[in-house]
């Protein structure tokens, strides 16, 4: 019986502070926030089409976070990322909703990259440290060595990547119907 009425007392005294203390400051009122979404498709292979879906939520958009996932026809998702959109390439430049909600359309974007399938990976010769690419080189994951690297280009699966920096994109790899992360292709910024 004591212990109820403690918990009482306690759960009482705290029913009070909040009252006390609920105001909101007015600061938070005035930040718009940047809440903004889009939604595209990425075309696996003909027959293959995924949904792509990417968000922003924050304060304001130069302090958003910024998520990526691919979901299959049922709406299981396939693969998810998120990162300070400061850090994105893509989204560092929006500044308000108008532009996040593009930056947004434009990241999700399948159509703007160049590895469309694994094929498409640059070679590792045997005996090298890692893929060739000439400037821009691509890494692989650290759990991907040559062999499983070679084996993923020969399969020939779909690719998809998009910006996941300043100068760089991730690819990621759709075999037996689950995505793996295969590396991060460098670029110009």
């Amino acid at each position: 019986m004591r212990f109820g009425l403690i918990v009482c007392a306690v759960v009482l005294a705290l029913g009070a502070c909040t009252r006390i203390g609920s105001t909101r400051p007015s600061s938070v009122a005035e930040v718009a926030g940047c809440e903004a979404t889009a939604t595209g498709e990425w075309r696996a292979s003909p027959q293959a089409i995924y949904q792509v879906q990417a968000s922003s939520a924050g304060p304001d958009c130069t302090h958003a976070v910024a998520t990526i996932a691919v979901r299959d026809s049922s709406g299981k998702v396939l693969w998810a990322d998120a990162a300070a959109s400061e850090h994105l390439m893509t989204l560092a430049p929006a500044r308000d909703l108008p532009a996040m909600q593009r930056a947004l359309a434009e990241w999700i974007d399948s159509n703007n990259h160049t590895i469309a399938t694994s094929s498409a990976l640059p070679d590792w010769p045997q005996g090298a440290d890692g893929p060739q690419n000439g400037e821009f080189p691509f890494y692989p994951e650290q759990e991907l060595d040559h062999d499983a690297y070679m084996a993923l280009r020969t399969a020939n699966v779909p690719v998809f990547c998009y910006v996941q920096g300043m100068e760089s994109e991730a690819c990621v790899a759709l075999h037996d119907g689950q995505m793996t992360k295969i590396g991060v292709q460098t670029f110009p910024g």
